[in-house]
């Protein structure tokens, strides 16, 4: 995978994985500030949403499956973006851009905020593999000068 296909594939991800993010949020909103009552608690402590089952509570749980799928998917993208990225880069000569890309993102399964500024820190500065891949120096042959021998 090349690093210009890595970047869109990544960028689409966060794109994906942000609008996953806002639309389970504006849902689950609107469901608490129109979907329902709040009604005291039966322990006395606190309160408790009793919601209105009709159309508009449908719609909002309908955002929030939606939602959770479209950031799903974008969290799979970008894991796939990232695979792209460190298979890239371990055609590389020198493997310390594959090693930052590898340590970062398994850190980044635990600590997300870890494998999004390894990400960034190659789309903006890593080198393409790909593009090493084909500059590197060809032997050159001599062609078949033998003529056919009847």
């Amino acid at each position: 995978m090349s690093k210009s296909t890595v970047v869109r594939t990544w960028l689409a991800g966060v794109i994906s994985l942000a609008a996953g993010l806002v639309v389970p949020g504006l849902s689950v909103g609107l469901m608490l500030g129109f979907g329902g009552t709040f009604a005291p608690a039966a322990t006395g402590q606190g309160y408790d949403f009793v919601p209105t089952i009709n159309g508009f509570f449908w719609t909002t749980i309908g955002g929030i499956v939606f939602g959770s799928f479209l950031a799903a998917i974008g969290g799979l993208v970008q894991l796939v973006a990232w695979i792209g990225a460190v298979l890239n880069t371990y055609r590389l000569q020198e493997k310390t851009w594959f090693a930052i890309l590898l340590a970062g993102g398994l850190i980044g399964f635990a600590f997300g905020l870890v494998g999004l500024a390894v990400m960034v820190a190659y789309l903006i500065a890593g080198p393409d593999g790909m593009a090493a891949q084909q500059t590197s120096p060809r032997i050159w042959t001599e062609p078949n000068t033998l003529a056919p021998t009847t």
